[in-house]
């Protein structure tokens, strides 16, 4: 009987904290838990190393600059010893993380696979806020540790195309990989679940539409799009709501818009909330400028709604037009969503195919489960290359 694969799981924060990095990393050790091999969890990872390196924060602080403590070289090699030492008391074949920070500087015979959202210099590029205001040296020493994650690893895996086209410019282009996220609740439901809800609520609300909008950063993830959607086919005749989940707009919102702020997923409670809106919605609306995945769209379809966006970033591998909802170039105006809303409505039968077909594409591609397979297969593959 062959031995059992031992995987190395790495994160510098609690692997288990449902609230870090979007659930992400909490998601990934579950679903390798369920795929027969053994787990050992190097987490979390001690970050005693930035406080000697705080000062530096707080002279970019004071020139109005940005400051990632965790690009130093200081810090890389702390997490490597400390990834050696553990490999040391609880040995594994294969490692695998969800950044590649904590692996920069790390050497060591096991091979490394890397499961992240996108490289540090598409991020930079693509992204404003914190990476734009880096210092040129800050950008550098990130490139750097990015660059050296890579040379590092056996196998480098990102949740889109869009990230995995930049990754092959900066490595082997043999070695990355695409296996997309997935949902960050609990999917326990069936096909002919999505049904009967789908058939239900279309036949509550006949002409009528009801939107969901999930987003933290209200700007970049369209919110005012959204609202402007809404106004427009209010204004068409089509009856419309707008519900607004993950952030609290500072301005006043027609009375069609219901702003509900944060749900936590943490609870039970707040899961069973998020379920129930997406149980009920019509479509849902998030017209993001810049996006690297989309855990969300993974939910909306696994609950058998439509979701309409923007084709950016790793969005398309998320949102396939006819298949799980609408993909739109970037900077199309709300009264095209608007009318791509009314044309699917129009169609009752071909709603309900196109929400089915939704489920169907959380069911076939957009799940851990699957995901997490086929990561184990790429460690068994990772180890034949390094005998």
């Amino acid at each position: 009987m062959a031995r059992q694969l031992r995987v190395g799981f790495i994160s510098v924060q609690d692997a288990s904290d449902i609230k870090g990095f979007s659930g992400i990393t909490s998601q990934m050790l579950s679903h390798l838990r369920q795929q027969g091999i053994c787990i050992e969890v190097y987490s979390p990872l001690s970050e005693a190393i930035k406080y000697l390196l705080a000062p530096l924060k707080l002279l970019a602080r004071l020139r109005k600059r940005t400051c990632t403590l965790e690009h130093y070289p200081l810090v890389a090699k702390s997490y490597a010893r400390q990834i050696r030492r553990l490999i040391r008391e609880r040995p594994v074949d294969v490692l695998v993380t969800s950044s590649s920070v904590p692996v920069s500087a790390l050497e060591c015979s096991q091979p490394i696979i890397p499961w992240t959202d996108a490289p540090f210099h598409q991020m930079y590029e693509y992204y404003g806020g914190r990476f734009r205001n880096m210092t040129e040296a800050g950008v550098e020493r990130a490139k750097r540790m990015e660059q050296s994650a890579l040379d590092h690893a056996t196998y480098a895996v990102y949740s889109s195309e869009w990230a995995a086209r930049s990754a092959r410019q900066l490595t082997d282009p043999k070695k990355v990989r695409v296996l997309t996220f997935g949902p960050n609740i609990s999917i326990e439901h069936t096909a002919e679940d999505v049904r009967v809800w789908v058939e239900d609520r279309r036949r509550q609300r006949p002409r009528a539409c009801k939107l969901l909008f999930i987003g933290i950063d209200w700007s970049r993830k369209g919110g005012p799009i959204a609202i402007e959607t809404a106004k427009i086919l209010n204004e068409s005749g089509l009856p419309t709501t707008l519900t607004i989940v993950g952030t609290d707009p500072q301005e006043v919102v027609p009375d069609y818009v219901e702003k509900l702020g944060f749900i936590s997923k943490s609870t039970p409670e707040g899961r069973a909330h998020l379920a129930s809106l997406l149980r009920e919605a019509d479509f849902f609306i998030l017209p993001t400028k810049a996006e690297t995945a989309g855990i969300v769209f993974c939910e909306s379809s696994a609950f058998g709604l439509p979701s309409l966006s923007y084709s950016t970033g790793g969005v398309p591998d998320y949102v396939r037009t006819g298949v799980n909802g609408v993909c739109l170039p970037v900077g199309t105006a709300a009264a095209v969503f608007a009318a791509e809303i009314r044309a699917i409505l129009q169609d009752p039968g071909g709603y309900v195919a196109l929400c089915l077909s939704a489920f169907h594409e959380y069911e076939s591609r957009l799940n851990y489960d699957i995901s997490a397979r086929a990561l184990v297969d790429l460690c068994h593959s990772a180890l034949e290359k390094k005998r």
